[in-house]
């Protein structure tokens, strides 16, 4: 039998109470869960201690609201397709902004879940509202612990809740497909279709991102070599020298590049033009006159440099192009976790070049975007290499120190290197598995229509520079001049007509001019076509409340 100075132990619930350490000169009479006389029954003292908590009733709520957070891996945040393609981004973050706002408030965040609600029209939303909402009910509209623990959970619950969807809808978390299992058999395995195509990038490590872009509190950044005796480990670190003074984009970013390859991670950037100096250093961008892969010299300033990217394009190359070429690949199968001889490792390395590097190459030789001695029609200090440009110090700056000039280039590389690295990821997780869909979808569109010129987009992606290069890889004729998708918002239709190039706006067959502007049934009536929704005063999109019916928009802008 246990001894009356431990019994409290036995109660049930004594667990929520913590014992209170007391004077040992005190009387027995101050020790009441001792006394044999007291009058206070332990039993009592327990419950007292307990939480008023009631287990069988708020299991099945806690159940309901972790049901929600798991739904909203299953139901993804669904990116809105409005009449212009722009406002999803804008309108998606600003209700995900006010719902983290109203989050917060107690008794009141449950309506986050009504505003979602109301501005998607996804039912499933309403239902996170009345469960956020019945923990309140269910305990008289108290937050206290001491009656329900669960109005309080579920505040911190819908917090995270909220910050879950956010988090999906900037593509930072993505939905779990059929072959999860798979997936997370083997780290490192992937998968892939028919085609060779890498599937479910969205499960892949980012491992360059992780490393990469905790970048200038790790890179060593200086401009002269130590004449101290180095340590076992600096001498072991690879140096990499660039030029001093003012610098530009391609030298931050070949630097940044560089130091992801195998050969150079971590290396040291060494700022200056002394030739004794750049000599003795393990590469050298930018400077010293001399390409030369072998050795590891990659400027492009002397005279006779004439070298290109290859594969088609013909732009001269500035530094970052040169290490790109020589170590992109290398970078990219890090990526994507596969043998740098992947198909997919190639498609990456050509769309990342033509789609961001070529820039930093043409901005930095000097070569104007358009073959015309005509003024530009406005001034363009937005692109990358301008706000690189920026980052140097200004005339006017009171320390013009070169400690401060390299704290300067630090800033310049991170910048440089986090822009490259969300390129890589958007075409390693966004583009390369909707070029996937987009060839599939050409490959029917035959199905679609017998006359092969409107195709069904089966899933949204972004399709509009696939289609350009598939359509001449796969010699598709006659060119598509229509693209009927599902709006998964509104759940209606979308008709859109295709540019007659990727950087255009006008299109190869607008829609009707007879349509654009009308709305509803006025539009129905005059295209002849029930469940018209609108068609925009350019002809660019239309909508219908089917797929027949955008179908049948298409068929017959087709022969108007």
């Amino acid at each position: 039998m246990a001894s009356p100075s431990t019994r409290w132990l036995s109660f049930h619930g004594s667990l929520y109470a913590k014992p209170r350490i007391l004077s040992p000169s005190l009387p027995l009479a101050y020790y009441p869960l001792q006394h044999p006389n007291n009058k206070l029954s332990r039993e009592a003292k327990a419950k007292r201690l307990i939480c008023r908590a009631d287990i069988s009733q708020d299991a099945p709520l806690a159940s309901a609201i972790g049901a929600c957070i798991l739904s909203s891996f299953v139901f993804p945040v669904a990116k809105r397709v409005e009449d212009e393609e722009n406002s999803a981004i804008v309108s998606t973050d600003m209700r995900i902004a006010a719902m983290g706002i109203i989050s917060f408030i107690p008794y009141f965040n449950w309506l986050s879940w009504v505003f979602a609600w109301l501005d998607t029209g996804k039912t499933r939303y309403a239902v996170y509202a009345f469960v956020y909402l019945l923990p309140y009910l269910s305990s008289n509209l108290s937050i206290s612990p001491e009656e329900s623990w669960l109005p309080i959970t579920s505040i911190v619950l819908g917090i995270i809740h909220v910050q879950l969807e956010a988090s999906i809808a900037n593509g930072d978390v993505q939905t779990l497909v059929k072959d999860t299992s798979q997936n997370f058999s083997s780290k490192k395995k992937l998968h892939f279709d028919s085609k060779g195509l890498i599937r479910n990038l969205s499960l892949l490590p980012l491992p360059l991102v992780a490393a990469a872009m905790v970048p200038s509190a790790v890179v060593r950044v200086y401009s002269t070599t130590t004449t101290s005796p180095a340590s076992p480990s600096e001498v072991s670190v690879k140096k990499v020298g660039t030029h001093n003074g003012s610098f530009h984009c391609d030298e931050a970013l070949g630097c940044f590049m560089i130091r992801l390859s195998h050969k150079f991670s971590g290396a040291d950037i060494v700022r200056t033009r002394d030739p004794k100096i750049l000599g003795e250093l393990d590469a050298v961008l930018d400077v010293g006159g001399v390409y030369d892969p072998d050795h590891d010299r990659y400027d492009h300033h002397q005279k006779g440099f004439e070298e290109v990217f290859g594969h088609g394009f013909n732009t001269k190359l500035s530094s970052a192009g040169l290490v790109y070429k020589h170590f992109g690949k290398e970078i990219i199968a890090k990526e994507l976790n596969v043998d740098q001889d992947h198909p997919d490792v190639l498609r990456l390395f050509l769309a990342v070049y033509k789609s961001f590097m070529e820039a930093i190459d043409a901005v930095d030789n000097g070569i104007n975007r358009y073959d015309t001695d005509q003024p530009p029609r406005y001034v363009n200090n937005t692109h990358l290499s301008s706000r690189v440009g920026r980052l140097n110090l200004d005339w006017i700056d009171p320390d013009q120190s070169q400690e401060k000039e390299n704290e300067a280039f630090q800033l310049a590389m991170a910048l440089a290197g986090k822009e490259f690295l969300q390129s890589v990821r958007f075409h390693a997780r966004s583009w390369l598995p909707a070029r996937s869909i987009v060839m599939q979808c050409l490959e029917e569109r035959f199905k679609t229509d017998p006359s092969g010129e409107i195709m069904e987009l089966k899933n949204f992606c972004p399709w509009k520079l696939h289609l350009f290069e598939l359509e001449q890889e796969m010699k598709i004729e006659p060119l598509i001049k229509y693209v009927i998708y599902q709006d998964e918002r509104g759940k209606q239709w979308r008709v859109q007509a295709v540019a007659v190039a990727p950087d255009r706006f006008e299109n190869r067959k607008a829609l009707p001019e007879q349509w654009r502007g009308l709305r509803d049934e006025e539009l129905s009536k005059a295209a002849e076509i029930p469940g018209c929704v609108f068609v925009h005063m350019s002809g660019f999109i239309g909508g219908n409340q089917s797929y027949d019916g955008a179908l049948s928009m298409a068929r017959t802008a087709l022969t108007l």
